[in-house]
């Protein structure tokens, strides 16, 4: 799925990962569909959505330059 927001275009993809399900999202530039910008994931859909608006809200006023995001999800422990 992808949502353009502003200057950039926003991608979601769904990943089945070991027992459960990881949520991808991706940022490029509406200019340069094809250079990411910025990429997370995380363990539920709307956490993805929420890192990735708030990924686009610090692109766009500058406070982060891009890149790979840390991880919203927890590690798994035994």
């Amino acid at each position: 799925m992808k949502q353009a927001v502003g200057r950039y275009v926003v991608s979601f993809q769904t990943e089945h990962f070991h027992n459960g399900t990881r949520y991808h999202w991706m940022i490029c530039r509406a200019q340069h569909p094809d250079k990411l910008v910025s990429w997370g994931h995380a363990s539920t859909q709307e956490l993805a959505e929420n890192a990735a608006q708030n990924e686009v809200k610090d692109l766009s006023s500058g406070r982060t330059g891009g890149g790979r995001v840390i991880s919203t999800s927890k590690p798994a422990t035994h």
